[in-house]
């Protein structure tokens, strides 16, 4: 008779033959996990982010198959997908994959935080190979078998590669529409867990983008049940959802003020006790996640709007969580506020405080007006005078074939402005009288006020002998006579992190260095700029940026403003598209604004500030010019006009 052979197992494959640990993935992370950099290093705590409790626990879940985390910035939404893979690792190994929007922030989250979390937690360094090649930036080989990897959206051969059991999609509202020529990232993730329909675990978690990209369209589309955390008042101990429209700064509208003082608070909608910083972190601690819905999601039913009906669901297979920035315990109400406060002077920083902090999906909301909305913007103001708050004067030239249009506006230092003048121009010569020699009477003074800064279009097209473009002829004009004063701009063919940025045309052949004094440009977001002009019209009188016109601006140029709307392509891009044949003022209007950002240095601020000094030495005998002190200003008249000048 044989007796049986005895087979000896290794450490590791005893370790997967071991029966699981019946514990969720917080208890886990608070028993295995080291932090190894920020602000909370050491053994994982649940209690400085109970908020992240329920997410993670989520995931061991067996009827759970996706997760969604609909978070505002730094609150650790990357956290519980750390620690969600780090016990997967440990606890039921499997193919997993790692998705970010691009190759670099792929790596480099690799390389600064998930190989950092796995180095530090001894569970898992000990599963980590030896051998150099299993553990690099695009990936690591386990010793109990299990294989993570990095991809990005940007590549469809990356996220095609392998078949995967966990999938994380991280930061997901950042990635563009198609990965190369194939189709979406979203859709080409999801098909790498084809081969694990019972057992897969599939993770979204990012700050929202834009409304109807692909992830805002997954979270209303692809949810069963959505949580939102209730916070516990600790005077009344009442729950509560904590909404931004209880969080007042005591009325002051300068941010920095509020930021340094942290004026902050929070006001409990049951009892009315105000919250700070500290208060707030009390709540948040002893709060709860409960059954909601989207919060942006709405329904129209008659002449009223609400929600739409939730249907209850005992075992759902996806989950989504929402939690505005205003939770965490790292981030100070006074902060959110101040957010908040630069949002209502620039759509752009609005739309990052909707995003960033209040963690929903940006809605292009700019109003479609009509010829009649857009005059009744008419003040009193004649034609050619400058109001007597103007601290400058900018103009947009649009270049067409044959002349150019032309927008003169008025600015204030809160960027409140005024129309002073619109129509045309016939010649190069006109565009110098205008920009050098032209003087606007200032109403109720004898000041007048000449162009600050002027925008041309360096658009091309040909001339009438077809071999001249007047791109060309443009950039001779400016190396002439842009004296720092006339710039040459050009609207950029893709969205732009910044609204304006300098472009060098003229370099040395050899080095290509800048020459000095040689032509620039600057290059302009169009589509950021023609939402801001929409959106200043929006402005009431008593608030910053309002929108005046003089009083005869006709329904001429309340045409051409509307020539363009804001609409929806079918991959989901928003963009203005040209609805009649004349813009040519709406693109003069962006011209002006972009002269007046605070983007364009020096900055019309800049330029309020010297004014200020100048107008108090004037009234000062003390710090006025000495007798003999001389100004030397060159006659408009005797300035030298090229010989290639076009009539």
């Amino acid at each position: 008779m044989k007796l049986p052979v005895e087979i000896e197992f290794s450490a590791y494959e005893r370790r997967i033959f071991k029966p699981k640990e019946k514990q969720p993935v917080s208890r886990w992370s608070e028993l295995h996990r080291y932090v190894s950099k920020g602000p909370a290093q050491g053994r994982w705590s649940n209690a400085m982010t109970p908020y992240l409790v329920k997410p993670m626990d989520q995931w061991t879940l067996p009827w759970i198959r996706k997760i969604f985390l609909c978070f505002g910035p730094q609150i650790g939404k990357t956290q519980v997908a750390i620690n969600c893979l780090l016990y997967a690792v440990d606890q039921d190994p499997g193919p997993a994959m790692y998705i970010m929007s691009a190759e670099n922030t792929a790596k480099r989250l690799m390389r600064r935080q998930i190989l950092p979390a796995m180095k530090s937690s001894p569970r898992i360094a000990e599963l980590m190979s030896d051998r150099d090649a299993d553990t690099t930036q695009k990936g690591i080989t386990f010793k109990n078998g299990m294989d993570l990897m990095m991809a990005w959206a940007t590549s469809a051969s990356e996220m095609a590669s392998e078949s995967v059991r966990y999938l994380f999609l991280d930061e997901p509202g950042k990635y563009p529409p198609f990965a190369g020529k194939e189709a979406d990232p979203f859709s080409l993730a999801e098909v790498r867990t084809n081969a694990y329909p019972h057992t897969k675990k599939i993770m979204y978690f990012s700050t929202p983008n834009v409304d109807k990209d692909a992830f805002s369209n997954a979270l209303e589309a692809d949810v069963d049940v959505v949580y939102r955390y209730e916070a516990c008042c600790p005077f009344c101990h009442e729950y509560q959802f904590m909404e931004f429209e209880n969080i007042h700064w005591g009325g002051l509208k300068d941010h920095r003020v509020i930021q340094r003082k942290k004026l902050g608070r929070y006001s409990c909608t049951k009892c009315g006790m105000d919250w700070n910083d500290a208060y707030r972190n009390d709540a948040v601690r002893d709060g709860r996640w409960v059954e909601s819905d989207w919060p942006w999601v709405k329904m129209a039913v008659g002449d009223g709007i609400v929600t739409p009906e939730r249907q209850t669901i005992e075992r759902p297979a996806s989950v989504g969580f929402h939690l505005p920035s205003w939770y965490s315990t790292f981030i100070s109400l006074s902060d959110v506020a101040g957010a908040f406060l630069k949002g209502l002077q620039d759509p752009q920083k609005l739309q990052a405080f909707v995003t960033q902090h209040q963690a929903e999906p940006w809605k292009e909301t700019i109003e479609l007006k009509d010829e009649t909305a857009v005059l009744k913007h008419r003040v009193q103001t004649p034609v050619g005078v400058v109001p007597s708050w103007a601290v400058a004067l900018t103009a947009g030239i649009d270049m067409q074939k044959h002349g150019f249009w032309f927008v003169v506006r008025a600015w204030d230092k809160d960027l409140r402005s005024h129309l002073v003048q619109y129509g045309t121009l016939s010649s190069w010569d006109d565009v110098v009288a205008l920009c050098f020699e032209t003087q606007y009477p200032v109403e109720n003074s004898d000041r007048k006020m000449g162009i600050w800064r002027a925008a041309l279009d360096t658009g091309g097209g040909l001339v009438d002998d077809d071999d001249w473009s007047r791109t060309e002829e443009s950039y001779q004009f400016l190396r002439e006579y842009s004296r720092g004063k006339i710039f040459g701009i050009k609207g950029s063919s893709r969205p732009m992190l910044n609204r304006i940025r300098r472009s060098v045309q003229d370099r040395y052949p050899r080095n290509n260095r800048p020459i000095p004094g040689g032509l620039e440009l600057r290059i302009l977001d169009t589509h950021q700029f023609k939402g801001l002009v929409h959106w200043r019209m929006s402005r009431k009188e008593n608030e910053s940026q309002y929108f005046s016109l003089h009083a005869d601006t006709g329904i001429d140029y309340a045409k051409q403003i509307l020539a363009e709307e804001l609409r929806r392509d079918r991959k989901g891009k928003v963009e203005w598209k040209q609805t009649s044949r004349d813009n040519h003022l709406l693109d003069c209007e962006v011209y002006a604004a972009a002269c007046a950002d605070s983007e364009w240095t020096p900055a019309l601020s800049f330029l309020a500030k010297n004014t200020a000094k100048e107008e108090q030495r004037v009234h000062d005998p003390v710090k006025q010019k000495p007798a003999n002190h001389v100004e030397n200003h060159e006659p408009a008249d005797k300035r030298s006009r090229p010989s290639w000048f076009r009539a």
